[in-house]
């Protein structure tokens, strides 16, 4: 496990040598957004009387199925306050809905301060927030070209990555690299355990292809973690349901590359994006009766392949995951009673947008997804109102 650390951070790092950033460190003017959503689905992802659980993963956080028909599935409200140049406050207000309630949270508040060094930009941020690791820590229905979160945002960000911490970030000759420390509020971490994390992003922009790619590393730590997704007093569970009291002690080393590319040839818009994510988990798993040693590598994919012209816009996605779970000091009926032999099924997605940008800030979208995440496949379609305004 040390040396693919190693070899991720050293090309983190080579690959930064060639980079281009052409942004400066966090120059987001004022501002008060609002961004929402509401979809309806002809099917459920999976059934509303069952635990879900993909085989042989954990999940965890807000990491549950879409429901059959409409459904609010995001509102953001996010401001944005400069304070004399060099410092600046960022709050965001979210609302989704699940099992027929709506919840509305303070989801995210944090401060800000610039620097510079030898005419090097520098951030430093604390506070309740999310990390920058990644687009797909950060997912939200009304944001992107989809409604369903992706698999790897699901698998291992439990579908956004939000906890209390800080982080520094700097571009140095034009290369963003930062550092991140969480209290462990997120998943895989485990409250007050700890979760760190470094990242190297780069952009490059050479006429009319642009490109942005980023690579990273994080550690988390857990200690006697469960899943509480549908645990009473839960908005987001059903009341009668309650997922396994199995727990899980030890650390997760979660590393990852992306690669977004858009080439516009007019008046067409050509878009693909990569991403790969792996977790080595070595860990301690302990129900009421029994234990076991666990030991892991799970492995994410995602492509997805896209075309704009004028105010529309087709996506094309697909997910995979490659689990290879191992198990020592234990037993086979605790092995398959704790959900983690997944019988070489490797769970996947198959998804496709269509977006109709139609009037000023409103867009509509209609879905299509097979998914093939169970042993037993469904499919599903949906239509969404899209609503993203700028209120200051």
């Amino acid at each position: 496990m040390k040396k693919t650390i190693l070899s991720c951070v050293c090309s983190c790092f080579a690959a930064s040598a060639v980079a281009h950033e052409n942004q400066p460190v966090n120059t987001q003017p004022d501002s008060l957004d609002i961004k929402t959503t509401f979809t309806y689905r002809n099917n459920q992802a999976f059934p509303s009387d069952e635990v879900w659980q993909l085989p042989g993963i954990l999940l965890g956080g807000e990491s549950l199925p879409v429901e059959q028909g409409a459904s609010l599935d995001d509102v953001q409200l996010l401001g944005h306050l400069n304070i004399h140049k060099r410092y600046f406050v960022s709050a965001k207000v979210g609302a989704h809905s699940h099992d027929g309630s709506t919840e509305v949270a303070l989801e995210n508040l944090w401060f800000g301060s610039r620097a510079a060094i030898m005419g090097q930009p520098l951030l430093f941020e604390i506070g309740k927030m999310s990390s920058d690791i990644t687009p797909t820590a950060n997912f939200h229905a009304s944001g992107g070209s989809f409604s369903e979160s992706p698999l790897l945002a699901d698998v291992f960000f439990a579908r956004h990555f939000v906890d209390i911490g800080a982080r520094a970030s700097a571009s140095i000759q034009g290369i963003n690299f930062g550092i991140e420390v969480w209290n462990g509020d997120n998943w895989p971490a485990s409250s007050g355990e700890g979760t760190a994390a470094l990242f190297v992003h780069y952009a490059i922009q050479h006429g009319e292809l642009s490109a942005k790619v980023g690579s990273w590393l994080m550690r988390s730590e857990a200690d006697k973690r469960s899943d509480q997704r549908y645990e009473d007093g839960h908005s987001h569970g059903d009341a009668q349901l309650s997922a396994s009291d199995l727990t899980f002690s030890g650390e997760t080393v979660t590393m990852g590359s992306f690669a977004n590319l858009q080439w516009q040839v007019n008046p067409i818009i050509l878009n693909a994006e990569f991403e790969w994510i792996r977790a080595d988990i070595d860990a301690q798993l302990l129900d009421v009766t029994q234990s076991a040693a666990f030991l892991a590598t799970q492995d994410g994919y995602k492509l997805q392949l896209g075309v704009s012209l004028d105010n529309h816009s087709l996506q094309v996605k697909y997910e995979r995951l490659v689990v290879d779970n191992s198990f020592t000091q234990t037993s086979q009926t605790f092995i398959q009673s704790s959900g983690l032999y997944n019988e070489g099924i490797e769970p996947e997605k198959l998804a496709v947008a269509w977006t109709w940008d139609f009037y000023d800030s409103f867009r509509l979208r209609t879905e299509w997804y097979q998914d093939d995440t169970q042993e037993a496949g469904t499919s599903r379609w949906a239509i969404g109102l899209v609503w993203q305004h700028k209120l200051l």
